[in-house]
């Protein structure tokens, strides 16, 4: 009797000792709740009550390609606020204004002219001020602009 006693005794100790370390970790977890004030999570309904969803100005990011010399076709591939390409055979001057609510994107667009250019342009202003701006002078110009983040 005494030897099964023992037996049990020895296998018992695992669950007891895990039954006391989940009681400590919860014990901890609600005091330092408690402390930092971890009650409510949602951003609250007074009025300038800050939370996740606070709205923020949208940007205005808007692609521009231009030639001196002709007023002929242009292939145009930029991305839209998604980060989706997109293509369009257009004319110069060319332009397209997108309107994003998102933290941050990536403006780039490429362009390449007909036969009727001797030079070509591209631009990516964000909300009025030009963040790059180039130029070349080639036969069949192509050119690109490219800004890592809006």
């Amino acid at each position: 009797m005494l030897g099964k006693l023992a037996r049990a005794s020895t296998r018992a100790w695992i669950p007891l000792l895990l039954v006391v370390v989940v009681a400590l970790g919860a014990y901890a977890v609600l005091r330092v709740r408690g402390d930092i004030g971890g009650h409510e999570l949602s951003g609250g309904t007074e009025a300038g009550a800050g939370g996740f969803t606070d709205p923020f100005n949208p940007k205005h990011i808007t692609y521009e390609i231009s030639s001196s010399s002709s007023n002929g076709p242009v292939s145009v591939d930029y991305l839209d606020e998604n980060g989706q390409p997109h293509h369009v055979d257009g004319q110069l001057p060319w332009s397209f204004t997108i309107v994003t609510t998102l933290p941050s994107m990536s403006a780039n667009i490429v362009a390449q002219a007909g036969t009727g250019a001797s030079d070509l342009r591209c631009r990516v202003v964000v909300d009025g001020q030009v963040r790059d701006d180039r130029s070349t002078d080639e036969y069949h110009p192509f050119i690109y602009c490219l800004v890592k983040s809006v």
